[in-house]
């Protein structure tokens, strides 16, 4: 260690503290970091099971998924946290870097060393000069604020002044978006429905009871190079929504969601149509609780006292033609597409398509019936209190940027003293731009300030010296 580090004065611990908590590139870091997290957020779906991530990922995305916990990115302690932090950074960077720079004080200055000043000697007198100098840096729109300091006149000018606030909106937006997006994680929560026609479910923390009365679709048709396909052009679930003020009658459309009194949202995800099964054994009707009545795609029926099983693949036909595949010709009416398996051994080479209303023999006494399918709505509800917070958030923050982006605010420190002859005005700008943007405003208000020296009527005979 050199001696001159060995007696470099250590600071305090707060004081480094701060001194990192205020650095520029700090709060960047951070704010990238919360950005990659939020995009993560965002791509992955949230709060889903296992096995979901499984059938829409590869397994080694899967796999990085679940053990990275980015099922739960927005109410996860790590973003959390970065928001904390990054709060906390930015109010350090506010009070000791943005707010001592973007508000100087009106105090006596080197004007000579600022990049953009000008100098300019008079035969007029300096407490005229500097009335004429004030007078006409107010008629240019700025607000002047003058003072005496020792034997000199000073003039302290701001135009646009409010534009330097634009860094601190900005701050201002991103604080209340974090603080919708700490009461979303503190009280919201959302979840998904699954409701077949006639059933009625609870969603115990909105505190109401659905009950989907019809679900009801329009698919149009598409011309694709493989066949026609069918696409659902409109879907709908009609359903009546019970809470403590009564019973709800509502229709819940893609794009259209329900808003309950609570201000709990559902919203219409998805749709499909179950299968319904007839199962008869030497003419009598057996009982199959385990499928309570319904089939979904790949559910499977095992017959009792048999080694055979039959598995239930899809439904194809008017009611639900998404499902068929490109290049097929529509059914008339609705049919359901089977396979039956003996000893784990399917008994066709090509799926069984039973018509609704027809039965087929699958052995061993059984008779298996086709009854009419089964709508089914799959609504998604949210429940979020600080949405408005993030909304009003964004709507501050982007005025923040338009205001620090799109207007130049400008201070000027003008110093008049008496002279021999008469008297000099020494004037210099800031910016928060740079002086390259007012460079050439700059000239045409030294220009000015010469032209505009008229003291008892008479012009002052003038020079000026411009610097940038």
């Amino acid at each position: 260690m050199s001696i001159a580090a060995r007696h470099r004065p250590t600071q305090p611990f707060v004081e480094e503290v701060l001194k990192l908590l205020s650095n520029v590139l700090f709060p960047v870091v951070v704010f990238l970091i919360w950005a990659i997290a939020t995009t993560i957020g965002t791509a992955v779906d949230q709060n889903q099971p296992p096995e979901r991530y499984y059938e829409e990922y590869p397994v080694p995305v899967a796999n990085l998924v679940l053990r990275l916990h980015l099922t739960n990115v927005f109410h996860s302690i790590p973003y959390i946290s970065l928001i904390v932090l990054l709060l906390v950074s930015m109010s350090v960077c506010t009070f000791r870097r943005v707010i001592p720079k973007r508000f100087p004080k009106d105090r006596a200055v080197p004007i000579e060393k600022f990049a953009l000043h000008a100098a300019q000697i008079t035969a007029a007198d300096s407490d005229g000069y500097a009335l004429a100098a004030r007078r006409y840096l107010e008629r240019r729109g700025f607000a002047v604020r003058p003072q005496r300091i020792g034997d000199a006149n000073w003039l302290f000018a701001d135009k646009q002044k409010w534009a330097r606030y634009g860094v601190l909106v900005a701050h201002l937006g991103f604080a209340v978006m974090a603080l919708g997006v700490f009461l979303g994680w503190l009280a919201g929560y959302r979840g998904q429905l699954q409701i077949f026609s006639g059933q009625t479910v609870a969603v115990d923390r909105a505190a109401v009871l659905v009950t989907l009365k019809k679900f009801s679709a329009v698919f149009q048709p598409v011309q694709t190079p493989s066949g026609v396909t069918y696409q659902a052009a409109k879907f709908q679930s009609d359903v009546a929504v019970r809470d403590s003020g009564g019973i709800h009658p509502e229709s819940i459309l893609v794009n259209h969601p329900y808003l309950t009194p609570k201000k709990v949202y559902f919203y219409q995800a998805s749709f499909g149509f179950a299968g319904r099964l007839a199962i008869l054994r030497n003419g009598r009707p057996v009982s199959l609780p385990e499928s309570d009545g319904r089939l979904m795609p790949g559910d499977g029926i095992d017959l009792p006292g048999t080694s055979r099983t039959i598995e239930y693949g899809t439904m194809l036909g008017p009611s639900d033609p998404s499902q068929l595949p490109a290049g097929l010709a529509l059914p008339r009416r609705d049919e359901y597409a089977l396979w039956i398996f003996h000893d784990k051994i399917p008994t066709t080479d090509k799926p069984i398509l039973l018509p609704i209303g027809r039965s087929v023999d699958a052995g061993d006494g059984y008779v298996v019936s086709a009854l009419p399918p089964l709508a089914w709505s799959g609504l998604t509800y949210r429940y979020d209190p600080g949405e408005l917070w993030v909304g009003a958030g964004a709507l501050i923050l982007v005025g923040g940027f338009i205001m620090a982006l799109f207007f130049v605010p400008v201070k000027l420190y003008a110093r008049v003293q008496a002279t021999a002859g008469g008297a000099t005005l020494d004037l210099a700008a800031t910016t928060t731009k740079g002086n390259a943007i007012y460079e050439e405003d700059f000239g045409a208000l030294v220009n000015g300030l010469r032209d505009c020296v008229e003291i008892g009527g008479a012009a002052g005979a003038a020079s000026v010296e411009a610097y940038a």
